[in-house]
């Protein structure tokens, strides 16, 4: 028996406009490709920013279940400083922040442990 899971972009009931522009209203300038998803709770990039990440930033807004922006993070010694987002939208979170080949792992999408 094989067993589908959804990703995580299936389980927001957005279109990739409308999730470029809620974070456009944030401040962030992106574009789909440049935002990832995960089904980790913000509550995790919280957490494994204060234990896991090198340098875990200044937090601009946190919302809890909801919102986390940070200015300045630097998950990984070996990696720039930068701002991250993290955006729930329903069933899934949308990221932006994540540096692409460094902070993904495709087959383990859990970007806050991750990035640390």
């Amino acid at each position: 028996m094989v067993t589908i899971t959804a990703t995580p972009r299936s389980r927001i009931k957005m279109s990739d406009n409308e999730i470029v522009e809620h974070f456009n209203r944030l401040g962030f300038v992106s574009d789909i490709g440049s935002i990832v998803f995960t089904t980790e709770a913000v509550e995790d990039f919280w957490i494994a920013r204060q234990k896991l990440w090198h340098h875990p930033g200044e937090v601009e807004r946190y919302e809890e279940h909801g919102l986390l922006i940070l200015k300045n993070a630097q998950p990984r010694p070996n990696q720039p400083s930068r701002d991250i987002a993290v955006v729930s939208l329903g069933f899934a979170r949308a990221v932006v922040g994540v540096l692409p080949g460094s902070d993904i792992d495709p087959l383990y999408p859990r970007y806050a442990v991750k990035m640390g």
